[in-house]
């Protein structure tokens, strides 16, 4: 039986807009094993909410999405229509999307919220999903989960909105969870809970977990194994120890030196802005912010490079012909 729970080969996925189209995401490769927690990390725009919206087919009309392979547990998905694609979401997959304000319907009842898929994916009478949903509000932390049943979100604090969203994931057992800057717009104590939470709550149901944050300190608190995106591709990939201590391309040490400190030390930013997506660089995303880009980095796009048992990096100073002309560059 194979370890991997989730196969992802070549994913582009790109919109079309007025202004022309937007390639977001253009050619990215990786797996998720069974039980496993990947963090996915990277700035506001570099491709990972679309990525995951690729996956589960959540795009807007406008997008096109074409990979080589997505897989849910030796499951092909791409050859799904759009109506078995409705029995994943929510059932073999959940997600925690980044805003519980605007995703949760403010028109319905925290109860018909959490009722309405069980009742759908798992068959249940009403009596049972309300009994069930009770005891996922308890389950996941809020208080007098008979009264929140009947009350609606906008009545909610903006943690227990979290908590409900994480509940609605979660009722139907999914072999993966995708949680979208699950913690965004929250204070640091709120924060903490809901990433303690999420973590016990994989660990009592032994499914995977997919974080997405544009913070790695968010990252290190839950995840094992790491992927960095910018400008659409995946620029590093490896495990957290890799990443935090063996770091590999220059956007990581960037990313890395701009967390702050508990000393009084000066942040340091990264200077410049992000590819425009509508006219994609020829070259690395990444070349004209990098500190160590070479003309080869501007005219051509490094792939992958493996630099350690399962530690890859997509940077022109892992090439043995740069590295034997520059000499060995230490990142940070």
């Amino acid at each position: 039986m194979s370890e991997l729970l989730l196969e992802v080969r070549n994913l582009h996925t790109a919109f079309d807009t007025a202004a022309g189209k937007v390639s977001a995401v253009r050619g990215i490769s990786f797996d998720v094993k069974k039980g496993e927690s990947l963090g996915i990390v990277g700035e506001s725009g570099c491709g990972k909410s679309v990525s995951m919206l690729s996956i589960m087919r959540l795009l807007e009309d406008n997008a096109r999405m074409e990979a080589e392979a997505i897989r849910l547990d030796g499951e092909d998905l791409l050859g799904k229509t759009s109506q078995e694609m409705r029995k994943v979401q929510g059932n073999e997959i959940g997600m925690i999307f980044q805003d519980p304000m605007t995703s949760l319907n403010p028109l319905f009842t925290i109860g018909e919220q959490i009722r309405n898929p069980l009742m759908r994916h798992k068959k249940m009478k009403r009596k049972e999903a309300d009994e069930k949903a009770r005891a996922l509000l308890e389950m996941v932390g809020i208080p007098s989960p008979e009264k929140r049943l009947k009350q609606y979100p906008h009545e909610l604090s903006g943690g227990m909105r979290q908590r409900v969203m994480i509940a609605i994931a979660l009722c139907c057992g999914p072999k993966l969870l995708i949680a979208d800057e699950p913690t965004t717009a929250l204070d640091v104590t709120i924060q903490a809970q809901i990433l303690e939470l999420i973590g016990q709550m994989k660990e009592q149901s032994s499914m995977s977990v997919i974080l997405i944050t544009h913070d790695l300190g968010v990252i290190s608190s839950l995840c094992s194994r790491v992927l960095v995106m910018y400008g659409g591709l995946i620029m590093e990939s490896g495990s957290l120890e890799d990443i935090f201590y063996r770091t590999g391309h220059p956007y990581t040490a960037g990313l890395l030196a701009s967390i702050p400190k508990k000393t009084r030390e000066k942040l340091v930013p990264i200077y410049g802005t992000p590819p425009d997506l509508l006219n994609p660089p020829e070259g690395c995303p990444f070349a004209a912010r990098c500190p160590y880009a070479m003309e080869l980095c501007r005219k051509f796009c490094p792939g992958l490079t493996k630099i350690g048992p399962e530690h890859e990096s997509a940077c022109w100073l892992h090439n043995r012909s740069v590295k034997a002309a520059r000499g060995e560059v230490k990142l940070g």
